[in-house]
């Protein structure tokens, strides 16, 4: 049969503390001039007593119980008296018993193990007090194990618990990322439903004017019902992806309405200054798209949980790249949260920016204040 390795461990403590105990007990024995006609019996004692420990390891009341006798076994044997290192060897098992075992049994071996070593002192003409002293000792041995007991149990739940809320923080975390990539996807398919159907109605215009040229006219008709069908698809995508209370005629946000959602903003209460720097250049659609969202997210954080009076937006045009950098006078120790239109703080952000390998800053500033900065590279088309 195999010994599970905490058995093991526990036999290896208890062995090595049986040995300590008996030599300390042989020591005492040996030592004391008013053994001299007890140390052979004293030796089967010694015995008993180092095996009561690897016996604990297994059974700890068992151990406790067979060391509680070796008291009487003294008083019977003539011995001078309850040597320390046995009395000390008893308030251990005492210890390692309530600690390893249930606390009723626990408890009622504990009430044994102070009385039975206190009957016979008193019985060989000790005065009560002996069951006041030993009660004293064994109690307070109980209740170190107890404690000890009740800690660890007290350390297992809350090793569990944490490991629960790591698993409900992970699981948070995956649904928040899901949601928003679902989101992202869902401004997508909006964006590209729209640029194609702008493609087809050029293809329509382009085709109606070929009417001398019958080949390249039946192409694009060809051409023009593939985009009607794909936009059908899109529109279909769309709705499938779009929450049951969003409204579907919102406009596409774009850095173009950033003066709209500065607006939406200061009437909330916050002071926001919008500046553009460098010449505006159309962007593709799903970047202009995830540059506003961030903007939109920031400023959001700011108003929520920033207790800030004021932010400062600015938009910047570069040759290779757009940024967005949102600066606000606030705490600057929160980091963004959750925000009202369905996004989630730095996740939403991290996702947006790194759908275009772009770059991410945000936390406190130097000065006072939190700061988002988002730079989103333009694609060798855009440059």
């Amino acid at each position: 049969m195999r010994v599970p390795r905490s058995q093991r461990q526990w036999l290896v403590v208890g062995g090595g503390a049986g040995v300590l105990f008996a030599a300390l007990a042989l020591v005492e024995a040996y030592g004391d001039p008013r053994a001299t006609d007890t140390r052979l019996a004293a030796v089967a004692m010694v015995v008993v007593l180092a095996l009561c420990f690897p016996l604990a390891a297994w059974f700890p009341v068992a151990g406790m119980t067979v060391a509680m006798l070796s008291f009487p076994y003294v008083i019977l044997i003539g011995g001078p008296g309850v040597g320390g290192s046995q009395l000390i060897a008893e308030l251990v098992l005492v210890v390692h018993a309530a600690y390893r075992s249930p606390p009723r049994r626990a408890l009622v071996a504990s009430v044994a193990a102070a009385v039975v070593p206190a009957a016979p002192l008193v019985w060989i003409g000790e005065g009560a007090w002996e069951f006041v002293f030993f009660g004293t000792l064994v109690g307070a041995a109980w209740g170190l194990g107890t404690l000890l007991r009740r800690e660890q149990a007290r350390s297992r739940q809350l090793a569990l618990l944490a490991a629960q809320l790591d698993a409900e923080r992970e699981a948070r975390a995956r649904a928040a990322v899901d949601e928003e990539r679902a989101r992202i996807s869902r401004e997508l398919h909006d964006a590209v439903a729209h640029t194609v159907s702008v493609m087809t109605m050029q293809v329509g215009v382009v085709r109606r004017r070929l009417g001398d040229r019958p080949v390249e006219r039946d192409a694009l008709t060809q051409v023009e019902q593939l985009g009607r069908r794909s936009v059908t698809e899109l529109r279909r995508v769309v709705g499938l992806l779009r929450p049951d209370d969003t409204d579907g005629l919102a406009p596409t946000p774009s850095l173009r309405r950033l003066d709209d959602l500065v607006g939406h903003v200061r009437s909330a209460g916050l002071d926001v200054t919008l500046r553009v720097e460098g010449e505006p250049v159309p962007l593709p659609v799903a970047l202009d798209v995830s540059a506003y969202r961030v903007t939109q997210e920031a400023l959001t954080n700011t108003l929520r949980h920033a207790a800030a009076g004021s932010a400062t937006v600015v938009v910047t045009y570069e040759p290779a790249a757009v940024s967005v950098r949102v600066a606000d006078d606030g705490r600057g120790g929160a980091a963004p949260g959750p925000s009202p239109g369905g996004g989630h703080g730095l996740v939403g952000m991290r996702e947006r920016v790194a759908m275009f390998d772009g770059e991410l800053r945000a936390g406190p500033r130097t000065e006072g204040g939190f700061e988002v900065y988002a730079r989103f590279p333009l694609g060798e088309e855009m440059r």
